[in-house]
């Protein structure tokens, strides 16, 4: 009786561990497909497929500022203003609603709603990047 119950119980062990074999695969493709999908966040503009940017979208190209219009970068043509109010002006430089200045440097993005990525697209924060400019 403790052998037949010691067989069904790795049987009913072995079956269990079959069972989350199958679904870490299935969240470990899902997992990996997630990846890739933010891999194309890391990339400059440049490389960047069009369709992956936000319409609105602002980036420093060849000391340039560039809009995403229509699925393209087109060139800007005049000063934009986020919904935070921050201003971006086509040479470059953001001015704070506070007044306070930054000059956008080759790859970094703003999107319309002020938030600022630099050229490897992680997220900057803004308040941060002041303080820095401060102390050089």
């Amino acid at each position: 009786m403790k052998k037949l119950f010691s067989i069904i119980a790795i049987a009913a062990f072995m079956t269990a561990c079959n069972d989350s074999d199958s679904k870490t695969e299935t969240t470990g493709t899902d997992t990996t497909k997630i990846m890739k999908d933010t891999s194309s966040m890391t990339t400059t503009p440049s490389t960047m497929e069009s369709s992956t940017m936000k319409e609105g979208m602002m980036t420093m190209k060849d000391g340039k500022m560039m809009e995403m219009k229509d699925g393209k970068w087109m060139a800007m043509d005049k000063t934009m203003t986020c919904t935070d109010g921050c201003k971006v002006m086509t040479n470059g430089e953001v001015m704070m609603k506070d007044g306070k200045k930054m000059m956008m440097t080759e790859g970094m993005m703003i999107d319309k709603d002020g938030h600022m990525m630099d050229k490897d697209g992680k997220m900057m924060d803004m308040k941060m990047d002041m303080k820095m400019d401060k102390k050089k």
